[in-house]
């Protein structure tokens, strides 16, 4: 008799263990499959929610021009993160305090914490021009184009003696170029993001395709600027696309990403967002550095490589002493530091 009843317990048991995985199975697809079918580019994350307790959208970039993909190639959090809050607060009152010694006019800062996809802006209303920060900018559209241009970084360029005028000057200057000389795209590239050479910029402006440089900024959902316009101006949230998609390296192809990002990672600013970390922290990032008697503008945007949380930073200023800003660049970038250390995932 117990010999019958057993296996059929089991049996039951069976069914019911594989009622339930397949119910669980069949919930978590129809989870995950829950998102915004609409064919736009916002995908709803149905299994997360804000901070704050409310759903949290994704904004997804596709690549446009293909007849049968749309690859993405940045995704965006809608939401600022809550847990960031505290740190935005901090540097809030600091800036607060910096504007009432008239030394400093404005500021913006943005964060994303790549390892969490937490993110906070302060002031994004605010435009500001890129200055040397738009160097980046040429360095993508070169790196693009080398895509369809096999042995383009390898062709040499002239650097003709009548270049003589670079307006505007730059107050961090290091190592540049000399007139006379030939030099490979790829050298006047690291030249240009490594030292912020201007001389190398203004070759590569010569030879840049404008249609890869205008279709850039369409694709990133942002206003193509006129390069001879000076008062072009980004939010520091839409400059700090450019470091987004070189970090999740879905707008140019992975090696080239990865080269882009060694650059920057030579870049020998060191007056600005590196000055108070530890000296074995890895830093890819650019400064740029604009404005006239009346008014400067320094600004960095970077990828700090802490450990296994790694974030971006970009820190835009306007004020009347270069010194000052760049002192404030450093000090709000040591306590972003501070946060990440403090605070761990």
């Amino acid at each position: 008799m117990f010999k019958t009843r057993i296996p059929v317990f089991y049996l039951l048991l069976s069914v019911l263990i594989t009622s339930a995985i397949t119910f669980l199975a069949f919930s978590t697809i129809g989870t995950i499959k829950g998102v915004n079918t609409k064919n736009t580019v916002s995908v709803a994350a149905s299994a997360e929610h804000s901070d704050s307790g409310n759903m949290c959208d994704y904004n997804l970039m596709r690549l446009k021009g293909y007849q049968f993909i749309k690859p993405v190639f940045l995704t965006e959090r809608e939401c600022p993160s809550v847990k960031l809050t505290h740190l935005e607060s901090r540097i809030n009152e600091y800036i607060a305090y910096e504007k009432t010694t008239d030394s400093l006019q404005s500021a913006a800062v943005y964060l994303i914490d790549f390892s969490q996809n937490e993110w906070m802006v302060f002031n994004d209303a605010e435009k500001f021009h890129p200055g040397s920060l738009a160097k980046i900018a040429i360095l993508i559209t070169y790196l693009r184009m080398a895509e369809t241009t096999p042995g383009l970084l390898d062709r040499e360029l002239l650097f003709d003696n009548k270049i003589t005028h670079i307006a505007p000057l730059q107050t961090y200057n290091s190592k540049t170029i000399k007139p006379g000389n030939s030099y490979k795209i790829r050298d006047l590239l690291h030249s240009m993001i490594a030292y912020s050479d201007n001389y190398a910029l203004v070759i590569l402006n010569l030879h840049l395709d404008m249609s890869v440089f205008k279709k850039m900024f369409t694709d990133l959902g942002m206003a193509v600027p006129d390069i001879n316009d000076i008062s072009s101006s980004l939010t520091v949230k839409e400059y700090s696309k450019f470091l987004r998609v070189l970090y999740d390296a879905g707008y140019l192809t992975i090696p080239a990403s990865e080269y882009a990002m060694s650059l920057l990672a030579e870049c020998d600013f060191n007056q600005g967002m590196k000055k108070e970390l530890p000296t074995n922290v890895k830093v890819a990032h650019k400064f740029g550095q604009w404005g006239d008697d009346n008014f400067r503008e320094l600004h960095e945007s970077g990828i700090i490589y802490l450990n296994n949380r790694p974030y971006l930073l970009t820190i835009m200023t306007r004020g009347k002493n270069l010194d000052l800003q760049a002192a404030l660049i450093s000090h709000i970038s040591k306590m972003t530091y501070d946060y990440m250390i403090t605070n761990p995932i």
